[in-house]
């Protein structure tokens, strides 16, 4: 590219008029091409040196090969393991616990018994004096004052004038048992129609824990059972029983809470009949012994069932705790007025000293017990039996726990 130098005149100067014509407007410059400069020539001794071939330079040496250097073992880098996950696990029902034997349910009872009655029984002592104490340590023992009283007068009359303890106590043992047995009898059992049982008992002495458990027993040896909820009083009362008849996996029959129990206990029986179920289990409301107006409306109950179902009640079963030992009696005794017992439940055996109260009901009432509670669970409710519990009683030590009658 050729670079054009541009020059505006600034003015006109007078210029000849030969040279004028050239100078009008822009006038072209044309470039000045830079001077050559010729650089000098070299000498004759470098032009020489310059010709000749640089001499050879000697390549080093290559270095040697290095020493072989020992192997270090290395360990192998494990690779990363490849874990499956985990199996979740899968939740098992818990195995039912074995039943509570009836000789280790009656441990308090036994050993406060047993100490009682040693005490009593010594060698040496006048024979008057043995039979004072024995009457005084079974009323400590919550046999009650008449049922006491009895039973010393029954082993003084079978042993006259045999001051020897062991032979009381064996005699003590028998009577017992005698008096156990005399009221010992089977449940109704009304062929062709279910086995109605009304429930009665106070508040807090396991009375609906009670009629589950019962519910349980029957369904097994009776086949389908039918719980009325005919405690409307209670605000929890009918939930709870809701849920302990879901787990013995039993029918309920329920109304809202405040509705007439009669009316319960009579839907329940025609439901029972209709659907040819083996028994109908009546819970009705806790209420106090001194209560008239409630003790009324038991009798009502089994007038209504009684319209539905000829006979029924069959069984009227009373619930106590045997915790509280000849309060326990004093119950019986009212409700067997109102009601006319037909046997007893003892709840709570397990967990008292006061199990004296079971003869106690045997002999101022006459009154069987049917059940004996002796746990939590729905096994631990057991049918009683007069030999088998006089035996666990009277046996110390860890011989009540494992003899045969204990299983």
């Amino acid at each position: 590219m050729v670079l054009v130098q541009w020059h505006r005149r600034k003015s006109r100067p007078e210029l000849p008029p030969e040279t004028a014509e050239s100078f009008r407007g822009w006038v072209a410059k044309p470039p000045v091409p830079p001077p050559r400069v010729q650089a000098p020539a070299a000498p004759a001794a470098l032009q020489s040196e310059a010709a000749a071939p640089a001499p050879a330079i000697d390549k080093p040496a290559a270095p040697p090969p290095p020493a072989p250097q020992a192997e270090i073992p290395v360990a192998p880098v494990p690779r990363a393991e490849q874990f499956a996950p985990e199996p979740q696990a899968v939740a098992t029902p818990e195995a039912p616990k074995a039943p509570v034997r009836l000789g280790l349910g009656l441990r308090k009872t036994r050993e406060s018994f047993l100490a009682r009655i040693r005490s009593v029984l010594r060698s040496g002592v006048k024979l008057d004096e043995i039979y004072e104490g024995l009457e005084e340590a079974l009323i400590g023992a919550d046999v009650g004052v008449e049922t006491s009283l009895k039973l010393t007068e029954a082993v003084r009359a079978r042993l006259k004038n045999d001051a020897r303890p062991e032979v009381i106590r064996d005699a003590l043992k028998e009577e017992i048992a005698a008096m156990l047995e005399k009221v010992e009898r089977p449940m109704a059992d009304p062929q062709g129609a279910p086995l109605v049982v009304m429930m009665v008992g106070v508040n807090g002495v396991g009375k609906t824990t009670s009629v589950a458990k019962l519910a349980a027993r029957f369904k097994q040896e009776r086949g389908p059972v039918i719980v009325a909820a005919a405690d409307t009083f209670r605000a929890a009362a009918i939930e709870q029983l809701e849920v302990w008849c879901k787990r013995a996996e039993v029918e309920i029959i329920k109304q809202k809470q405040g509705s007439d129990p009669a009316a319960v206990a009579f839907d329940a029986v025609k439901a029972a009949v209709a659907r040819k179920a083996g028994t109908v289990l009546i819970d009705t409301a806790g209420r106090l012994q001194t209560k008239v107006n409630l003790m009324e409306e038991l009798k009502k109950i089994g007038r209504v069932v009684g319209r539905e179902l000829p006979g029924a009640p069959h069984e009227t079963w009373l619930v106590l705790d045997a915790t509280t030992g000849q309060n326990a009696l004093s119950q019986a005794k009212i409700f067997n007025e109102a009601v006319k017992l037909t046997g007893v439940v003892l709840a709570k055996l397990d967990s008292t000293a006061k199990g004296g109260v079971v003869i106690g009901i045997a002999g101022q009432l006459g009154v069987p017990v049917r059940f004996v509670g002796l746990g939590e669970s729905i096994e631990d409710l057991r049918e009683f039996d007069a030999r088998e519990f006089v035996e666990a009683l009277f046996t110390p030590g860890e011989e009540a726990v494992s003899g045969s009658y204990a299983a």
